[in-house]
């Protein structure tokens, strides 16, 4: 994806990566309460109450306690239905129950046992969006006085050690919740202690000082909210520096922090940590995971994470610091386990996923912005025991039902989704590992397709507009089918080839797609009110199709209006002027310049890295203007990508009209058809991957459609990026901040949009180095380069590789252990310079001269290439290994012919932060 908006990135960071519990807190309005039993007046324990505004505009919900009370807060004033049903009863039912702002109403019930006739039906309904009686209980923990009320721990000097963090409580309480299921999962500690961490890698250690400028935290603080699963309980029980009690002073304290921690949790975060819990507490065979809200005096919104499950957002690492602070958000440290590094087992390369989606049969119609669909997931059971199945699917996309292969209903949870929509699937029975199985998932809703006007729509969920396994960062590999219905007058191009042409059903449209016996990391589609245009290239072998829209989207039509509004006769009847063509803007004209475009990259990417399974490829106009975007045979181009060159320059000026990223957006998109999908990544520490050699492939199509001055105008651009600090990575240096590995996590509040100024432009130079180190001058030319990246992509063909899988590819056609170069340049920080004093005597036939690095460390290696200028272009005489900061000297070195000049790296050959020739 070609100039993605990195705040966003840095926001999903935090909406994404915290898997902590989250209960309903308090809030303003009126109450209802009550207490539930049987005909016999025992008390029902877990009953369900629901209480449903007059519109259906509020439903809240709540389960009774052990006592079978149960309190719902926050309700605004009106009438209300209040259902309450439970296992083996019948429903109990009043439909007007009276709230009024500030005041408690009332309403006990007595459940009548339930006829057989009445269980049958039941059970036979659709299952209810979130009324699991366990996932209810966790969501109601902390409402009632028992919570953080009963058993509490004064403590002295108690140390709780996580991996790389230590907790020492040195003086306080620690309160916790009632049990679920017998388990506690949160405790609230009040007092005096202090936090360590110290990362066990160089890189997170530089990270983290980053933000603190220490490699080493120390943190005082006064209170923290700690959310398990594990055995937290069991080891303070055990502790001489911890003494049970029951009923402490600060119970009180303890359980506002709490509900505080809750509201921050769902209406800040949007993370529905119950979720994860309730997986946890329905597979009891797990470790458990320690998460900690840190009170922190200097840093006061911390987060400590260890989940031996991988943490979503730097999965598959375990463990992590994070802060969700204005001026200091961002990933401050992670890691894998310290077991993991003692076996050598740490890698990228890791699985977490519970589940692996095989296949994806999607069933849907859009009407408008309204999507309605369903979507049939094959998967494969990759652990034992599951019974919660977390899937990502975007929190305006509602579902209704889900069943197994049976028809059988399935509960599922699906909060708000203005809070904590987080979607996940409870199943009766655990999963075998090994075996395969089917649910279907329901679902519609508006806002993952926005209408930009005119016939213009977009996608805005890439990977979630259908449930996607919660176990990666990007997609599950899987085949695809879609079938969809739309408005005649539209058309939907998706992502594989067409089965067959579109049907009619009334007044829809029906288009079938499949990815056929091709695996996809994730499936999209376009749609609007399209014109087709395409050619058959017989070179490359694809079809090459160009989508675009003979309407305006809604913003460019407004600056139309504004113009037909100065250009027409005023009160005075003079018309103005704006020395502008805008308003016969057409997005046909570039049409075939998109067309043109990716015939040209098909061609060059198929001969440096080889024919893709594809046939086609869709080159499709979005109504997004400054980016694009790809998917398997399918890419989204700006619109203003569309518009011809004069037209843009009046719209963004001419800099931002002529900027090369319009003239090369497509090159690096249809480069991620081998780039991030073919070949995909492991995690985030191996995208740049995606990113750096789609922008690489831009580079080919540049010298060989352009030229080699435009060749070096690119990558002297690209390395301005890199060595040049700008308002937009906050003052700092891209390259010192850390290594591309790094991927998202470069970009923070304290460095602004570092990954875009560094994984894009040193991901591509990473590859370009690569490359003029195995050019040869000779006829054989990039062959060998040739032969290594077919090999990439054969050899990893519709797989996820690790940076690690890259280089032993690179090691097996260079022939050698190369480690040196990726712990500078893939693994690194550090920038040599270089100078090359020369002279050139006997008529330019013998060379000599001195060549120059610094600015390295002392075991810092490179292979420095030597060129001459015979009167026809650079030519590549040799090269010299040069290690740290040291000179060598070229003694009269004889030519094959008269040189006019000679030069270290005139083909941008190495990443420098300058290269000095001096004749």
């Amino acid at each position: 994806m070609k100039q993605i908006n990195l705040k966003l990135i840095v926001i999903a960071l935090s909406l994404a990566f915290l898997a902590l519990p989250l209960v309903v807190a308090h809030s303003a309005g009126g109450r209802i309460e009550g207490k539930v039993t049987n005909p016999n007046g025992a008390v029902v324990v877990g009953a369900i109450v629901t209480v449903a505004g007059p519109a259906g505009d509020q439903t809240l919900t709540a389960v009774t306690d052990g006592d079978g009370r149960y309190e719902i807060e926050g309700l605004k004033a009106g009438t209300y239905t209040v259902t309450i049903s439970a296992r083996g009863f019948s429903n109990a039912r009043r439909e007007d129950v009276k709230i009024e702002e500030g005041a408690v109403a009332t309403f006990d019930a007595t459940l009548e046992i339930a006829p057989i006739e009445s269980t049958v039906n039941v059970s036979s309904a659709a299952a209810k969006a979130n009324a699991d009686p366990v996932y209810q209980q966790l969501r109601q923990s902390g409402r009632n006085e028992a919570d953080f009320g009963g058993p509490f721990a004064a403590v002295s000097n108690l140390v709780l050690t996580r991996d790389a963090a230590t907790f020492t409580l040195r003086n306080g309480e620690l309160y916790f919740s009632s049990p679920i299921e017998g388990r506690v999962t949160s405790a609230v500690f009040i007092g005096d202690g202090e936090l360590t961490l110290e990362p066990p890698t160089p890189i997170e250690k530089h990270t983290l000082s980053l933000f603190i400028d220490s490699e080493k935290l120390t943190e005082q603080f006064t209170h923290l909210v700690i959310r398990f699963t594990d055995k937290t309980l069991d080891e303070i029980k055990a502790s001489p520096h911890a003494k049970m009690g029951t009923a402490g002073s600060q119970a009180a304290r303890a359980r506002d922090l709490y509900r505080s921690n809750q509201q921050l949790l769902r209406r800040e975060l949007h993370d529905n940590g119950e979720l994860r819990a309730l997986g946890d507490l329905y597979a009891p065979q797990r470790p458990g995971y320690f998460d900690v809200f840190i009170g922190g005096g200097k840093h006061s919104k911390l987060i400590f994470v260890l989940d031996p499950l991988g943490l979503p957002a730097v999965s598959p690492e375990e463990v992590a610091l994070l802060s969700y602070g204005e001026t200091d958000g961002g990933v401050w440290s992670a890691f894998h386990l310290a077991d993991e590094y003692r076996k050598g087992t740490a890698s990228s390369s890791e699985d977490h996923r519970l589940i692996d989606i095989t296949f994806h049969e999607i069933v849907g119609t859009i009407k408008g912005t309204h999507i309605n669909a369903s979507d049939q997931i094959t998967f494969r059971s990759l652990a034992s025991g599951t019974r919660v199945i977390p899937l990502d699917l975007y929190r305006s996309l509602r579902v209704s039902r889900v069943q197994d292969e049976q028809g059988a209903d399935l509960s599922f949870i699906q909060e708000s989704k203005d809070e904590d929509a987080d979607f996940g699937v409870i199943l009766p029975q655990p999963l075998e590992a090994g075996k395969t199985y089917k649910i279907k998932v329901a679902y519609e809703g508006d806002g993952a397709l926005r209408d930009s006007g005119n016939g213009n729509f977009i996608l805005i969920p890439r990977s979630t507009w259908y449930p996607n396994n919660a176990g990666t960062q990007f997609g599950d590999r899987a085949i695809f089918d879609m079938t969809f219905s739309y408005p005649k007058g539209h058309m939907f191009v998706g992502t594989g080839a067409p089965v067959g042409p579109e049907s009619r059903d009334g007044d829809l449209l029906v288009a079938k797609w499949s990815s056929g016996q091709t695996e996809l990391a994730v499936a999209g589609f376009n749609y609007g009110r399209f014109k087709k245009k395409e050619v058959l290239d017989k070179e490359s072998g694809y079809n090459i199709e160009v989508y675009y829209n003979t309407e305006l989207p809604n913003e460019l039509r407004q600056i139309q209006r504004q113009i037909e509004q100065i250009e027409s006769p005023g009160s005075g009847g003079q018309p103005g002027a704006t020395g502008t063509t805008l308003g016969s803007i057409s997005m046909s004209g570039m049409a075939n310049s998109a067309i043109t475009d990716a015939e040209n990259s098909m061609r060059i990417y198929n001969t440096f890295f080889g024919k893709l399974p594809y046939t086609r490829i869709a080159m499709t106009q979005q109504p997004a203007g400054f980016f694009g975007q790809a998917w398997p045979t399918l890419v989204f181009m700006p619109y203003i990508a569309f518009i011809d060159t004069t037209q843009r320059a009046q719209l963004l000026g001419t800099r931002g009209g002529t900027d090369n990223f319009w003239r090369y957006v497509a090159p690096h998109e249809v480069s991620h058809q081998w780039w991030g999908h073919v070949v995909g990544w492991d995690s985030y520490h191996d995208q740049w991957m995606s990113e750096g050699f789609a922008e690489f492939s831009a580079s080919l199509y540049v010298q060989l459609t352009r030229g080699n001055d435009k060749f070096l105008d690119f990558w002297e651009d690209h390395r301005r990026q890199i060595i040049q600090s700008s308002p937009a990575t906050k003052g700092l240096k891209p390259f010192t901040i850390g290594p591309v590995t790094q991927g998202y996590r470069l970009s923070n509040a304290k460095t602004g949009a570092a990954y875009q100024f560094l994984v894009y432009p040193k991901g591509a130079f990473i590859l370009h180095m690569l490359r003029m180190m195995m050019f040869n001058q000779g006829s054989k030319g990039d062959a060998l380069f040739q032969v290594m990246m077919k090999d990439l992509v054969q050899s990893n063909f519709n797989r996820d590789i690790s940076t690690e899988d890259f280089k032993k590819v690179v090691e097996k056609h260079l022939r050698g252990k190369m480690d040196w170069f990726f712990d500078e340049w893939v693994y690194g920080t550090e920038m040599p310079s270089y100078r090359f004093d020369y002279q050139l005597t006997d008529g330019g036939t013998t060379l000599s001269g001195k060549i120059t690095q610094s600015g390295v460390s002392d075991k810092f290696r490179m292979l420095v290439p030597v060129y001459a200028d015979f009167g026809k272009g650079w030519v590549k005489m040799g090269s010299v290994f040069m290690t740290g900061n040291t000179s060598t000297d070229l003694k009269a070195v004889k030519l094959p012919q008269a040189a006019t000049r000679a030069a270290v790296c005139a083909l941008d050959d190495i990443l420098a932060l300058s290269i000095q020739n001096s004749k």
